[in-house]
């Protein structure tokens, strides 16, 4: 007969298996609906916001430019006015003080003309002029190349770029934001005479927010 092989038996403790916590899974479930619950709410919230408010940025507008002097080679003198526009119905705008070059042919010929000595306060639906007045363009070669534009080389056009820049902040009830820079460009064109161009009048400048 085949010899039988010893048993041996295994008197190791066996760990029973953990239990389910079923009320921490009803928790975590809990936990994760409550939040997004809350995620759906916010956002539907933010959206009626901006539904009812519908923000607009500000406009900029060339309303009048004149070069005087522009045909003599010698010193220009720069005047003019920008108006600053706020379309929204609810939001108010803040802005730092507003500072202008001028660009002609590339080269600045006018910087960090101060054109409001201080804030700006723009109410809902309302529009604020901000001139300027004899800004100085010294005599030399920019002057001669306009001399030479106005006199004919140009069609008898000069063409300058005005650049506007400033801080600006958003108001609403009693929320407001932070600071943004702005930027506005505004192209502009005078005549031999040194004043603006009809198509050029109320011409609306680009915008940019860094």
């Amino acid at each position: 007969m085949p010899s039988q092989q010893p048993t041996t038996a295994f008197t190791g403790r066996i760990r029973p298996l953990p239990k389910e916590r079923p009320h921490l899974t009803r928790c975590t479930k809990l936990l994760c609906s409550w939040f997004l619950s809350l995620l759906l709410v916010a956002g539907v919230l933010l959206f009626v916001v901006y539904l009812v408010v519908r923000p607009h940025r500000p406009r900029f507008h060339v309303a009048a430019f004149t070069a005087a002097g522009v045909q003599s080679g010698g010193p220009v003198a720069l005047s003019g006015q920008l108006t600053v526009h706020n379309p929204n119905h609810d939001l108010a705008f803040f802005f730092d003080r507003i500072f202008m070059s001028v660009q002609y042919r590339d080269g600045e010929v006018v910087e960090g003309k101060d054109l409001t000595g201080g804030p700006l306060y723009e109410p809902p639906k309302s529009t604020s002029p901000v001139g300027f007045e004899g800004v100085a363009v010294p005599a030399g070669a920019a002057t001669d190349m306009m001399a030479r534009d106005a006199g004919g080389g140009g069609g008898g056009r000069v063409a300058f770029t005005v650049k506007v820049r400033s801080r600006i902040r958003v108001r609403v009830a009693f929320w407001g934001s932070h600071w943004h820079p702005v930027h506005a460009t505004c192209d502009v064109v005078v005549g031999p005479d040194g004043q603006l161009l009809p198509e050029f009048q109320q011409k609306r400048c680009g915008i940019d927010f860094f």
